[in-house]
């Protein structure tokens, strides 16, 4: 092991327009971090096509692979935990907002036509490796999905070296094995926070054609304009953050509700970090 306490190495690239980091408290393990995230992201890539055959099978199932299946089940159990505010299927909404596919849309052909779709996550079925949608419900995972694969390879890899590694895919990141001293410095906003464990997530109304209200398909009525929250798990936090901004008005009480006195507001106005420890 090649290891100087308190030094990392760390990569940085850009995929699909978003930034992605790699960090590790041994050198030796930041090219099995760099090798673990690319195979992740290639699949999450190939999962597109996958997405577009089940669209466009309009309700016949369609036979998924085991990481898309995954994401699939991330995003489904997101949707039951945030009482629907974290919906894959708003992205019928957001096609129709923004032609231009974002991350892991279905490809379908762009926007669906007639009347606008109600999102309806519950219309989606996941049966083992089989997956069924509705013609109408295109699945967007973006909301959880890099959140799950930055925690998957920050966790795999950190088993197999024994070293600390941190892992940030756009504003989804998560971190495994020993912290460095003085913990990993991670950027939000103005701000950064310091973590020695768990994940950070951050949600927004601007960035990546923003959080959508599943119930109306536009841009919520919140008093906030981003929502950053750290929590011990990365889809955790993905969800408390999108749901918070997806809940509208009611986002304050709603994530209230679910973290307790483990919340913190340091920020006043419309941007606001939460704590969840």
């Amino acid at each position: 092991m090649d290891r100087a306490p308190g030094h990392t190495w760390e990569s940085r690239w850009t995929h699909r327009g978003r930034p992605v980091r790699v960090a590790a408290t041994d050198r030796h393990a930041l090219p099995a971090a760099r090798r673990e995230l690319t195979l992740l992201l290639a699949g999450l890539r190939r999962g597109e096509a996958t997405l577009g055959r089940a669209l466009r099978a309009a309700g016949r199932p369609v036979p998924v692979g085991p990481l898309l299946r995954d994401l699939v089940g991330v995003a489904l159990d997101a949707a039951e935990a945030s009482d629907g505010a974290v919906d894959p299927t708003v992205e019928a909404a957001r096609l129709r907002r923004r032609p231009a596919p974002g991350l892991l849309p279905a490809c379908g052909g762009g926007a669906p036509a007639g009347p606008p779709p109600v999102a309806n996550w519950r219309a989606v079925t996941l049966a083992g490796d089989l997956l069924a949608l509705p013609p109408t419900l295109p699945l967007g995972l973006a909301a959880t999905a890099t959140a799950q694969l930055a925690r998957r390879c920050a966790h795999r890899v950190a088993a197999r070296t024994g070293a600390g590694v941190l892992v940030g895919v756009g504003n989804r990141v998560a971190v495994a094995g020993p912290a460095p001293a003085g913990g990993w410095p991670v950027a939000t906003g103005q701000r950064i926070v310091v973590l020695t464990g768990g994940a950070l997530a951050t949600a927004d109304v601007r960035v990546d054609g923003g959080v959508l209200d599943p119930r109306t398909g536009a841009p919520p009525v919140s008093p906030w304009a981003s929502v950053t929250v750290v929590a011990p798990d990365a889809v955790r936090a993905a969800t408390l953050a999108v749901g918070a901004l997806a809940h509208g008005p009611h986002g304050p009480d709603w994530l209230a509700e679910r973290i307790g006195d483990g919340a913190a507001y340091p920020t006043p106005g419309r941007a606001t970090a939460v704590l969840v420890r």
